[in-house]
């Protein structure tokens, strides 16, 4: 099937995005434990990314799949990506990254604000068509049919994480979001929920008045006064309060789950789920999902889950959902060992 008429017949839009940044747009990124210019940091990422197209593509074979990046495709242990992702047929879209704060602003995170260069070109050019814009560490455990069927009927989904109204995160607190809104609307609210951003699926509609605000927003976020967004899921909450959208009906299909030795709060109602965040699995349980793919890499996912792992016993074996096997855990533990040994000697001298 051509690109075109997969858009023509296409039940539902999937998309997620990559930015590689240079030495002078770098930030410290946590949960990899290094700075966004480095080799091995973006392909921590590119390996999300195939697995994130391979899970989805398994189980939302008539959906078009998208990826928004400013970078070249690399190879990467010896597979093309690029070739790759031509021949599954995902949609690449070249797309530089414009909304950036001021340097210096942030320490962490500083590539993410991304997501609204991707709106406003959905906006633009996509006009009549809904988004599903996910992080790629993300895996698609179920079909997206009635995560878009509820997308329809209200416009908008947020995925909702509860804060107390002065908890901070990532800098600001709901109080400080609600100052923010009402210094940019003359609306007083007590607090707006904090709507997680990796996960944004609205009507093209909708994605319409979220560029339009967004773009009205953008000189107050850039001022980078007390209350100013300071990553995208603040702007995101702070736009869907002013466009009055629902708060946390995106909670059924979606979860933020934790799975390192520290904090791991994962349960066996996750496997109800349609699509898990697993922001710790990054160089773990994603980098095995990969290894899979490479070594299928001849198959389509459409048709090759079984070869490739695309199915819930397999994500549930290197991902640690409900809880994580002996050998997930050795493998967690050398993974943890290599990267916090060198850091150490390297202490030492």
């Amino acid at each position: 099937m051509s690109s075109s008429s997969l858009k023509q017949s296409a039940s539902c839009v999937i998309a997620t995005w990559f930015v590689a940044d240079d030495a002078g747009n770098a930030t410290y990124f946590p949960q990899i434990e290094t700075r966004s210019d480095s080799f091995e940091a973006q392909a921590i990422y590119w390996r999300c990314v195939i697995g994130f197209f391979a899970s989805s593509l398994a189980v939302n074979p008539d959906c078009r799949h998208v990826f928004f990046t400013n970078a070249k495709i690399p190879v990467l242990d010896g597979l093309d990506l690029e070739e790759l992702l031509i021949r599954w047929r995902v949609e690449v879209v070249h797309l530089d990254i414009t909304r950036r704060l001021p340097r210096g602003s942030v320490s962490r995170w500083g590539n993410q604000f991304y997501v609204f260069d991707v709106i406003e070109y959905w906006a633009s050019n996509e006009s009549d068509c809904p988004l599903v814009l996910l992080d790629s560490d993300c895996v698609w455990i179920r079909s997206a049919r009635q995560l878009t069927g509820a997308l329809a009927e209200a416009g908008a989904l947020t995925y909702v994480l509860e804060l107390s109204d002065g908890a901070q995160m990532n800098g600001l607190s709901p109080n400080e979001m609600a100052r923010f809104v009402a210094s940019n609307s003359g609306v007083n609210r007590d607090a707006v929920p904090y709507c997680a951003g990796e996960f944004i699926a609205a009507t093209g509609a909708m994605v319409g008045k979220m560029a339009d605000l967004e773009k009205q927003l953008w000189p107050a976020v850039m001022q980078q006064s007390a209350d100013s967004p300071r990553e995208e899921a603040h702007l995101l909450s702070i736009i869907y309060a002013m466009l009055g959208v629902a708060p946390g009906a995106g909670n059924q299909f979606i979860r933020r789950m934790w799975t390192t030795f520290r904090y791991n709060d994962v349960s066996a109602a996750d496997m109800d789920l349609t699509v898990w965040h697993l922001p710790a699995e990054k160089r773990t349980g994603f980098a095995d999902l990969y290894r899979q793919v490479v070594r299928h890499a001849e198959l389509d996912p459409r048709e090759g889950q079984v070869p490739m792992g695309l199915n819930l016993a397999n994500y549930s074996k290197i991902m640690g959902v409900p809880q994580r096997s002996v050998s997930k855990f050795a493998r967690d533990l050398l993974c943890k060992l290599r990267t916090k040994i060198p850091t150490y000697l390297s202490g030492r001298k």
